[in-house]
């Protein structure tokens, strides 16, 4: 029985190691063509070809600082992801602001949508009559 506990311990310790070292595919496609073939960035080593750079490596995580360094010898980054998780459009923005390299072209998915603006105070205009609402109003 002692032998059967002492294993399982060593077994659930094990476990989470093994899924640690698992190594992850990462994928970024770049604005335009990528200016180097290799790069090391965000702790892997990547291969480019046109717009697409691949790697692989250890955890599965993609973040804005990682972006960020591999903008900076590549090129503007137009996606940023991993078999885990990717880089929504907000971190995408940074990680080209970061690195100095503004894309070229708008995103996609935002071209057809109109923009906010950020406007100034309102003026109230004066629709109801002074003192009073416009069913005391006679003609």
């Amino acid at each position: 029985m002692n032998r059967l506990v002492c294993l399982l311990v060593v077994l659930a310790c094990v476990a989470p190691v093994r899924a640690a070292d698992k190594a992850y595919a990462y994928e970024v496609e770049t604005v335009g063509a990528a200016k180097r073939a290799a790069a090391t960035a965000g702790g892997v080593r990547w291969t480019c070809s046109g717009t697409r750079c691949t790697a692989s490596g250890r955890g599965g995580n993609v973040s804005v600082k990682g972006c960020s360094e591999l903008a900076r010898q590549v090129g503007a980054v137009a996606s940023y992801r991993s078999e885990v998780k990717r880089l929504g459009e907000d971190d995408l923005a940074e990680c080209n602001r970061i690195a100095g390299a503004a894309p070229a072209v708008k995103n996609a998915r935002s071209a057809g949508k109109p923009q906010r603006a950020a406007t100034g105070e309102l003026t109230y205009t004066g629709v109801w009559p002074p003192g009073g609402t416009t069913a005391e109003r006679k003609p």
